[in-house]
């Protein structure tokens, strides 16, 4: 313990270490009594205080990020924590070496301005939130005011059922059934990697589990994505025959994924993810008039809103068709007051 020493004012101090920043500068909490005695009990009152309540407000950022990422790893999928990982190691560098207590939101503007010239507002707001999650948690009463770049309205890109033919027709035996299987049962491809044979029924698929990387870039399998994702899929029987037969269960994520796109180079048609396949499923049925709420089920979303949020637009080969059909449907139901000549003979009459 420090010792207490006399200042010219008569009074007795001692300066209690508290840390030290990042330029190495040693910052001390002085205090001050009338006797000597006084202020080396005040000051180890201080310590002692200071040790008890202390919070996580010494750590670094990338210590609390650390400590975060290790707590939520029983509760959250391998994905996740592989995605706070690489979030952890690619964004806000400049504060990772910082102590909690010397980041304040300025500090965190500058930082979100300069990551929002290289990426986009989905990535930069990301980030942020676990910036957030990280620091409310190691940190008591700090206030957050960043501004944010603005959201950007994403746009879909939704394969037609003629680009479907296309890659059907040029399919190989790999990835044939994954094609079928995403764009006739809106299966997700970390789904369809987890099937086995035994999923299988007369009537269709029982979805009940996801492969997925963890943060070693391991193969693991775990449960779906979310609750509702545990669901059954009915399909065509042709389909189910085929699935059966298929000779390639187990197959990885990047394995189907690059299959995939050489099926596209191959079919020569526009280039989409694989994933796309889910949204032409899922739009179809919104198409063909099938209620959300079943669309919902079948597609393991949580909410009807999620679905609407994300699948409500309809697809390109449909939309001529459907704006027919909104036409129509109001040229019969007021065939006679649509007419302008009807409607001004109507007033000369009276």
């Amino acid at each position: 313990m420090a010792k207490a020493k006399k200042l010219k004012s008569g009074n007795w101090r001692v300066l209690v270490y508290e840390f030290t920043d990042e330029n190495k500068k040693r910052h001390y909490k002085s205090i001050t009594a009338p006797t000597k005695k006084e202020a080396e009990y005040m000051a180890a009152e201080y310590a002692l205080n200071r040790k008890k309540n202390s919070s996580y407000e010494d750590l670094t950022l990338k210590e609390a990020y650390d400590r975060y990422i290790s707590s939520k790893s029983a509760v959250l999928s391998p994905s996740t924590i592989a995605g706070y990982e690489r979030s952890k190691k690619n964004h806000f560098q400049k504060l990772m070496p910082m102590k909690l207590s010397k980041i304040d939101s300025k500090l965190i503007q500058i930082a979100v301005n300069e990551m929002a010239a290289k990426y986009s507002p989905k990535t930069v707001r990301n980030a942020h939130g676990l910036l957030h999650s990280v620091i409310k948690t190691y940190t008591s009463n700090f206030e957050f005011n960043t501004t944010l770049p603005q959201k950007i309205k994403p746009t879909y890109t939704i394969p037609t059922t003629e680009d479907i033919n296309k890659l059907l027709e040029v399919a190989d035996n790999k990835i044939r059934v994954p094609i079928l299987l995403a764009s006739q049962g809106g299966l997700r491809r970390s789904e369809i990697c987890a099937l086995t044979p035994d999923d299988f029924t007369d009537l269709g698929v029982n979805v009940n589990k996801a492969v997925v990387y963890d943060d070693k870039n391991n193969i693991i399998t775990k449960t779906t994505k979310t609750v509702a994702g545990t669901r059954f899929v009915p399909l065509p029987p042709e389909v189910i025959k085929e699935c059966k037969e298929w000779q390639y269960f187990g197959c990885s994520p990047a394995t189907l994924s690059n299959s995939f796109y050489q099926t596209i180079k191959k079919a020569d048609i526009p280039k989409f993810s694989f994933h796309k396949l889910r949204h032409y499923f899922a739009s179809e049925l919104h198409a063909q008039g099938i209620p959300d709420k079943y669309i919902a089920e079948i597609g393991g979303w949580e909410t009807v809103e999620v679905l609407q949020q994300i699948y409500q637009h309809t697809l390109k080969d449909k939309q001529e068709e459907i704006r027919k059909k909104v036409v129509n449907i109001f040229s019969s139901n007021f065939t006679k007051c649509n007419t302008k000549c009807n409607t001004h003979g109507n007033k000369d009459s009276v």
